[in-house]
């Protein structure tokens, strides 16, 4: 079984890749407790540059919203 980590690393795996769809899939299928803030702490830990973890957390939040309310 996947760990946290590697859950959420597959999930922002789908979004570099486009596949945001999938992403928001990965998202409800895992149901991770307060994934935001767990996503955010990942980004944290992944990139160096603020404004590469606010890009990703931005697109994601977007994306995720855009996606569920179709």
């Amino acid at each position: 079984m996947a760990t946290k980590q590697d859950q959420i690393e597959e999930i922002h795996n789908s979004l570099v890749n486009g596949q945001r769809k999938q992403m928001v899939s990965q998202i409800d299928e895992q149901v991770l407790y307060d994934f935001w803030a767990e996503y955010r702490e990942y980004l944290e830990q992944m990139y160096i540059d603020p404004k590469a973890q606010f890009a990703y957390f931005a697109d994601a939040v977007i994306s995720y919203h855009r996606i569920k309310s179709i």
